[in-house]
Formats: C-alpha cells, structure tokens, sequence
C-alpha cells in the first residue's frame, strides 16, 4: 500500500514504526476510507543522511518515485496534491489564535528560526510550493499574494506541462538532492502534513490551556480522540 505524503518519525526505528499504523489509518480516514485490517508496517528501502529529524524531511529519493508514472497516476497524484492543499486552507482558515506564539517551538533550525506560530507556519507552507518547483529549473515568478490554492494549481500546471514532455524520466539534481515529478507532488503533500501536524499540536495547547473550546482536524490526525 502506498500512501503518498505520509510519514512518522521517532528516535530509533522501533519507535517510528510504531507509529505507522496510526499514521495509515489517519491518511485513508482523510481520504474517507476504512480498511479492516491495516497491512503491517515493514521497512523496504533504508537511506542514511545528515539532516536533524525534526527540522526536515530526509533527502532521499524513493525507489518508487523513480520509475514510470502513467497519465492516470500523476492525475491521481495531482489531485490528491489538491486535496491536501486544500485541507490544509481549510485547517488554517478555521484557526481562531492564528499570531499566539508557541514559545515552546522558539529555536533554531537549519533554514532560520522554527515558525512558532499558525500564521506563520501558514505562509511557510504558502512559499514553499515555489522552492518545490524550483526544483526542476523551470522559469516562473513568485507572487507572495497570491493564496495557497492559486500558487497549488499555477505550479501545476507547470509540472504537467513538464510531464507531458518527459514524464517521470528525469531526475533533477538540486544542492546534491534527486527530484523527480512524482517525488515532487509527493513533498507537496508530505510538507501539508507535517505542518498541520504542527498546527494542529499548538491548537490542542490552546484548547488545553482554555484559551479556545474546540477546533477542526481536516486531516483527521486526532483520530482515536475528540477535541
């Protein structure tokens, strides 16, 4: 079963993979689905890189985002991409406390300072659909204004157009990392993820410390508890 965009992390393996089986059955409730019995989590690539797990997604580049990709899996893709974009609206338009800084993210990462807020982690996720485009060395220009969903479709339909040449032939090589267009649609809705994750943690806090009564789960990451 593959599951685009999903992901768990832990200290050492044994921890991340006790965590699949929650992340499984959040995903297919997302998309809407119920299975009986989830298939067991079992490891079939390793990859070994530098980066501090909780500031990034590992680099590495899926066997299976490798290979060839028909027209009807990168429209799959593409709309699932769509989806998560929009679940991800979603979560932050129905936010209440979107500038209550989380001190507890205070540090520092990487690429900066770690978003310590929803609005920011918003408009982290806003920008960075151009950085996953810029991947593949096609020319567009960057609009900050623009919302969310429009900066989604516009980039797109760029990597269709891209598609439509090559398909999912070429790996693109960026500051010694491997891209391909799967790969690509895959980060999109990987990056979705862990930052509604985030988002969804500090509005927990502030229903935890009273400072709001309830809030919405798109993604259905609280799947097994009410809020």
């Amino acid at each position: 079963m593959e599951l685009p965009g999903a992901f768990v992390r832990g200290a050492k393996e044994e921890e991340a993979l006790s965590k699949a089986q929650h992340e499984a059955t959040s995903y297919l409730a997302w998309l809407g689905r119920e299975l009986k019995q989830l298939p067991k989590a079992h490891i079939v690539q390793t990859h070994q890189c530098k980066l501090t797990v909780e500031d990034a997604d590992c680099e590495i580049l899926l066997d299976v985002d490798r290979g060839p990709m028909s027209d009807r899996e990168f429209q799959l893709l593409v709309e699932l991409a769509k989806h998560s974009g929009a679940s991800f609206a979603k979560l932050y338009d129905r936010t209440q406390l979107k500038d209550w800084v989380d001190e507890a993210r205070i540090r520092k990462t990487f690429y900066g300072q770690n978003k310590k807020t929803i609005k920011e982690i918003f408009d982290h996720v806003k920008r960075t659909q151009y950085y996953y485009l810029s991947r593949t060395g096609i020319a567009f220009s960057e609009d900050d204004a623009l919302p969310l969903m429009e900066i989604r479709e516009l980039s797109f339909d760029s990597l269709a157009h891209l598609f439509s040449k090559e398909g999912n032939s070429k790996i693109y090589n960026v500051q010694n990392e491997e891209w391909t267009l799967k790969k690509i649609l895959r980060r999109f809705v990987w990056h979705d993820r862990i930052h509604g994750k985030a988002i969804t943690r500090i509005q927990e806090k502030q229903r935890q410390l009273g400072l709001i009564d309830r809030y919405e789960d798109p993604f259905r990451f609280n799947i097994h508890r009410t809020s």
